[in-house]
């Protein structure tokens, strides 16, 4: 069963419950003690794996020359 909570503490409070819940959680707003609301936190999603090789192809080298490592020759000493 979902917790549940009073539209006035909701109010004030609706800050820190929104932190608190747990991934999937829900918590009921009541006015009255009736049911006007429900606040359903977000499920995370697993990280995906990556395998490795997944980019090949992307990339494409338009000319072969080490003219561009010119610059950095001081650092590469």
């Amino acid at each position: 069963m979902a917790d549940e909570i009073s539209i006035d503490d909701a109010q004030w409070h609706l800050k820190d419950l929104i932190a608190g819940l747990a991934p999937g959680a829900e918590l009921v707003i009541t006015d009255d003690d009736k049911p006007v609301a429900k606040l359903v936190s977000e499920q995370k999603k697993p990280a995906e794996f990556r395998k490795p090789g997944l980019g090949k192809g992307m990339i494409s080298i338009i000319s072969e020359d080490d003219t561009h490592l010119d610059d950095f020759a001081p650092y590469m000493q």
